[in-house]
């Protein structure tokens, strides 16, 4: 049987991100470490921000093998929203 989950996609005009709690990748059983430094993570609301092309795809890879259907919910931000310093990059 196929489960679903629901992400939100952030799209800043010239890249996109996938977004994740922390606490639902630690519950899917998916270890940080195996991402790159082009994603960030924000303390503030405990989310990843997984870069679309590298390790968007990977997550994505990952929740279905999994058995997940992916839904996903965008969000237009501005072009500098990641720019923001609550945003932290990964294992750099």
């Amino acid at each position: 049987m196929t489960k679903e989950i629901t992400l939100k996609f952030i799209d800043n005009q010239s890249h996109g991100y996938i977004q994740i709690s922390k606490y639902d990748l630690e519950g899917l059983d998916i270890d940080i470490k195996e991402f790159s430094k082009y994603s960030y993570y924000n303390d503030n609301n405990a989310c990843y921000y997984f870069e679309e092309d590298c390790d968007g795809y990977k997550l994505d890879k990952i929740l279905k093998s999994k058995g997940y259907s992916i839904n996903y919910k965008t969000n237009h931000v501005a072009l500098n929203y990641m720019n923001d310093p609550i945003f932290k990059r990964i294992n750099a």
